[in-house]
């Protein structure tokens, strides 16, 4: 009885179409994964913007429809600190995923004392706080952090906020746009947009102010200017 030879492995040919094959799916699937986190990331940051946007409008309800309002500087997260710990409780709703100068450490450590503001380290968004529930349902109250730099203005008309798909700079302005930022408005609805253009309607009806460019009227019956003017600690 003749017995058949086994086959002891592979060709060195076929080892490399294996190697060759697996390279290829790698280099498929690797950018498909990385945009599945990001878009992730993206959505839980929506519900936090969603959240604060509910604890905007619950302090208005209770504070004659104004939403939080301070003079004591820096004005925007010391009125946005406003919110926690009475109507936003959980400090990670003012972390980012995608935003890679909060850490987990440093959002825990939000102090529950009235006047505080929040720093730039704990808190990953901005903040309008020139406005009321009477305003036009379209007005942007909050949305991802602006910039990381040491301004109160945001960057330029041509910026977007550096959340998803860019990067933060720690201390410097070296920002690195990213595609779009989640906004809040004053109806409480959240929207994905890709440009900074998002603010209040011109008298045109199609025109809309840069949230993160400070135009002083010009556009909206009020400007609208979301500001992250945290310290940097």
């Amino acid at each position: 009885m003749r017995i058949s030879k086994f086959n002891k492995g592979f060709t060195l040919i076929e080892l490399l179409v294996v190697i060759a094959i697996i390279g290829i799916l790698a280099g498929i699937l690797l950018p498909v994964l990385s945009r599945a986190r990001e878009s992730a990331r993206k959505t839980q940051c929506a519900s936090n913007v969603k959240q604060i946007g509910m604890g905007l409008i619950m302090y208005a309800n209770e504070n004659a429809e104004a939403f939080p309002v301070s003079t004591t500087a820096p004005v925007a997260m010391t009125s946005l600190k406003l919110l926690h710990p009475d109507y936003v409780s959980d400090p990670r709703t003012f972390n980012c995923p995608s935003d890679t100068s909060v850490t987990a450490t440093t959002n825990a450590g939000l102090s529950a004392t009235t006047g505080d503001a929040f720093d730039k380290d704990e808190c990953s968004y901005g903040y309008d706080r020139l406005h009321t529930q009477a305003d036009d349902a379209d007005v942007a109250l909050a949305a991802d952090r602006p910039t990381n730099v040491a301004t109160t203005t945001g960057p330029t008309a041509a910026t977007n906020s550096p959340n998803h798909g860019g990067t933060v700079a720690a201390v410097t302005g070296t920002d690195v746009a990213g595609r779009g930022q989640n906004v809040v408005y004053v109806d409480g609805h959240v929207e994905f947009v890709i440009s900074p253009l998002a603010g209040w309607y011109a008298a045109d009806g199609t025109t809309r102010d840069d949230i993160f460019n400070d135009n002083s009227g010009a556009l909206g019956t009020n400007d609208t200017t979301i500001i992250q003017d945290g310290v940097t600690e």
